[in-house]
């Protein structure tokens, strides 16, 4: 069946200013190619058609494009790296790592970077340097980024509850937790999930993730997150409790404040700064309100790009400074809350030497203190300040977030990895 991509996009007036945004419409000849299979748009994120669908994510779906800016990092060529000399652990013993990383963790990219230029990178399963694949949840430390720099400019404080700048939530779980505690996933709300998910569907409906929103009445994502309730068992602060509706009420802020959507505000202050090399696509509804918690496409050289501002003091590698190198130095050290915090989460059984600050994950591993913007089925993206080097991966497991993948990843892997580069 011959491929068209189509031409028809939607030019909208946001309800938050006067910003046109332009929201492309899911592809529909992609779709009718895919459904031959049994691919729809109901069920093309399940990890058993992940090799496919994670590729080309942003078709089944809306979704705003984002353009790069005039400054391109120049990451060079590659110097070279044996994956076939270092060893990780699968439950049956040691393997070389490109056995570990191919066939065992279904990795598709894998991007090194040293002091900004290229160790070496490797593509499977189709993919290759100018190609996108979907970040799923390291989307949340970017819209994290883009948050700080609201932050550092003055326009936000984290000190101050969230409703103070979204009274719609003043009555909701959110209303008593501060902007910080919405960042370090610590709010205390209460999430019913849906029978047979692990998430409510109502915030996936308003984002027209699987198709139509069914729920008529939710306009908007603010409008479910003003539907949330609050939990019982612990107080506000206490708790890590991993919920994408936390950085939906963000990406909510950073609209709020700017007068302009999430994703506009994304392109102005991350993708036109960074020094990205390919543009990027952000997966939204039909009102270009994009899914700031997990609908970033974008190469894996480009988010091996966005931790090397990280692993710079939080600049660019033409010196402009992005963030502050004291954000970078705050989630690094971590503080006696998140610490705390952390060991309500189930992976703290795994490894308890870690916290989750600002959207990001930092763990410290056999030596190795580490950055993490980590998203399901495989996407990992590390960086490492002390050392300056980057380590970005996707993929496409089957499990959404799987004990074994994980531990193997995190405790095995990225520190084998980083020593051997």
């Amino acid at each position: 069946m011959k491929k068209t991509i189509l031409a028809a996009t939607v030019a909208l007036t946001t309800a938050f200013g006067a910003q046109a945004i332009e929201v492309h419409n899911p592809d529909t000849a992609f779709l009718d190619q895919v459904g031959a299979v049994g691919i729809t748009q109901a069920n093309w994120e399940s990890g058993q058609s992940a090799k496919l669908t994670l590729k080309h994510a942003y078709k089944f779906t809306h979704y705003v494009e984002l353009s790069k800016g005039e400054f391109t990092h120049d990451i060079g060529v590659a110097q070279g790296f044996d994956l076939k000399g270092p060893l990780a652990y699968d439950l049956d013993g040691l393997h070389d790592m490109e056995t570990v990383l191919r066939d065992r963790l279904n990795t598709e990219s894998i991007v090194m970077l040293k002091d900004g230029q290229l160790v070496d990178e490797f593509y499977w399963s189709g993919m290759h340097k100018d190609h996108t694949h979907l970040m799923m949840s390291v989307t949340k430390s970017f819209t994290a980024l883009t948050l700080q720099t609201l932050v550092e400019e003055g326009k936000v404080d984290v000190n101050k509850l969230i409703s103070d700048y979204l009274p719609e939530l003043k009555d909701s779980g959110f209303g008593d937790a501060t902007v910080q505690e919405m960042l370090d996933m610590r709010s205390g709300v209460k999430i019913e999930f849906t029978p047979g998910k692990i998430w409510d569907e109502r915030m996936t409906h308003v984002q027209e993730w699987n198709g139509v929103n069914n729920y008529s009445e939710l306009k908007s994502i603010l409008d479910f997150g003003a539907t949330l309730g609050k939990r019982t068992d612990v107080n506000t602060g206490e708790a890590f409790d991993y919920q994408c509706a936390h950085t939906e009420m963000l990406g909510m802020l950073i609209a709020r404040v700017t007068g302009m959507t999430a994703a506009e505000a994304m392109e102005e202050r991350l993708w036109k700064r960074v020094g990205f090399e390919n543009n990027a696509k952000l997966q939204s509804n039909h009102n270009g309100e994009a899914v700031m918690s997990g609908g970033l496409n974008a190469t894996t050289r480009d988010a091996a790009i966005m931790m090397d501002v990280l692993v710079n003091g939080g600049k660019n590698r033409a010196g402009e400074q992005i963030v502050s190198p004291e954000y970078i130095s705050n989630l690094m050290v971590g503080n006696d809350e998140v610490k705390s915090a952390w060991k309500h989460d189930g992976f703290s059984q795994l490894h308890a030497d870690a916290w989750y600050k600002d959207q990001f994950r930092v763990l410290n591993v056999d030596g190795h203190s580490f950055i993490l913007m980590v998203g399901i089925h495989g996407q990992v993206i590390v960086g490492e300040p002390s050392t300056g080097k980057v380590i970005a991966m996707t993929g496409a497991q089957d499990q959404m977030q799987a004990p074994r993948t994980v531990g193997m990843t995190m405790l095995s892997v990225i520190p084998t990895l980083l020593k051997s580069m």
